[in-house]
């Protein structure tokens, strides 16, 4: 039995032929918990539905994409796709597939969507992953993700498995996977439902709504005369918190480019925080 296996919900070779709705998928990469839900228990009932057997009989490990500190969109289909996944699996009487996480130092702030495959390849080799080897000790993997555009990062994880020489039972999932040859195509479907800084009101305004890498690097690239007037000054003092702070945790402070619109966050804050004291 082969060690590596992929499953892949769909597949694509341009937005047009798309089986799924662009749309939909954008709005996971932006944060939208109903999309992550729809997502997650799609590949869920599908993956239990052909690999139900060896499920039941393995004790298996779910592994979310690699992120830093602000957890990325695959990160938010896995809880769901896992919660659906044991579902199915407890009630054929399997043992529950636990949760792991492989945490990731990232080495750039490129928008990864419009990279080629060699220069992928080339910016993930600076980035540093970090395998617990004891904890994957007699598991079969189940590595996630929520598309595969060149397999760039599935490459980098099966050769860490082998400089580490773990011989698990591996799958990689992934909601779609890209067959064409034109990797920033990626982008295109990552943007689908966000044409401008407008349009993220409707998602971050959403129930359950998660904040995501995608959303930070989007804010922070956008044209600081518009960030205040058509986005922050819609959103709660939680919100415009939390994004600050991980702004900092990431370490986007450090990247000149962003430094403008985390002086405009910064000011929103503030402003929320002087009328409040002008209300006291």
């Amino acid at each position: 039995m082969r060690q590596f296996q992929e499953f892949a919900l769909h597949e694509f070779q341009s937005i047009e032929d798309a089986p799924f709705r662009p749309e939909q998928y954008s709005r996971l990469k932006f944060g939208c918990d109903e999309a992550a839900r729809e997502m997650g228990y799609q590949i869920a009932d599908a993956f239990f539905q052909n690999n139900a057997p060896a499920l039941l009989d393995s004790r298996s490990l779910m592994i979310s994409s690699p992120y830093n500190f602000v957890p990325n969109a695959a990160t938010i289909m896995t809880m769901h796709l896992l919660n659906r996944l044991n579902s199915h699996i407890v009630d054929a009487k399997g043992n529950h597939v636990e949760y792991a996480t492989v945490p990731r130092k990232l080495s750039y702030v490129n928008d990864y969507g419009l990279l080629s495959g060699e220069h992928r390849k080339s910016l993930l080799a600076g980035d540093r992953f970090y395998f617990n080897s004891q904890h994957f000790e007699g598991r079969c993997l189940l590595f996630v993700d929520d598309v595969k555009i060149t397999g760039t990062h599935e490459n980098r994880l099966v050769e860490l498995m082998h400089e580490q020489q773990l011989k698990n039972k591996t799958f990689f999932l992934y909601f779609a996977r890209y067959t064409g040859d034109r990797p920033d195509i990626e982008s295109e479907i990552n943007l689908a439902a966000v044409k401008s800084i407008r349009d993220l009101n409707r998602i971050a305004a959403e129930p359950n709504h998660h904040m995501t890498v995608r959303q930070i690097k989007y804010i922070l690239a956008a044209d600081p005369s518009e960030l205040y007037h058509d986005f922050l000054k819609f959103r709660s003092d939680r919100y415009l918190k939390s994004l600050y702070f991980n702004c900092l945790h990431e370490g986007y402070y450090k990247i000149q480019e962003y430094e403008t619109n985390i002086g405009v966050i910064r000011d929103a804050i503030d402003q929320q925080e002087g009328a409040r004291k002008c209300l006291a």
